[in-house]
């Protein structure tokens, strides 16, 4: 599969940017959208790179892998897919307010940064499609 790829600067307003009312008004930094021309087929993610050092599991942010799922299914689309990754500035190690391990987090599209660009963008990209 041969794909366009399109990374995009999200405003953090509201008269120019995508956000969230249900994430709590979270404008996400960049939107990556992957397009197939041969298909027809679209991913379009929603990606805000973030420490998290602080943050625990009740932040509506967490959420937004849900959320877009939602907006998903109400597009009633078959050739579109969303997705929303955090990319987490602060190791694993290093959250304090999270009582779970690191696979958990990386289930609700939470991925880490420090592991190295092989490794969190290839588990990215695995959960794109």
């Amino acid at each position: 599969m041969v794909c366009q790829v399109y990374l995009l600067l999200n405003a953090d307003t509201r008269s120019r940017g995508l956000g969230f009312a249900l994430a709590g008004n979270f404008y996400p930094d960049f939107l990556l959208w992957l397009v197939d021309d041969s298909t027809g087929e679209q991913w379009l993610s929603f990606i805000d790179p973030k420490g998290l050092r602080q943050m625990n599991l009740t932040d509506p942010k967490l959420g937004l892998y849900k959320e877009v799922k939602v907006i998903q299914e109400k597009l009633g689309d078959p050739k579109l897919t969303l997705n929303a990754f955090i990319l987490s500035a602060t190791r694993f190690e290093g959250l304090i307010n999270v009582p779970c391990l690191q696979e958990d987090l990386e289930e609700r599209h939470v991925l880490f940064m420090p592991d190295g660009g092989a490794v969190y963008l290839g588990k990215m990209f695995e959960r794109v499609g």
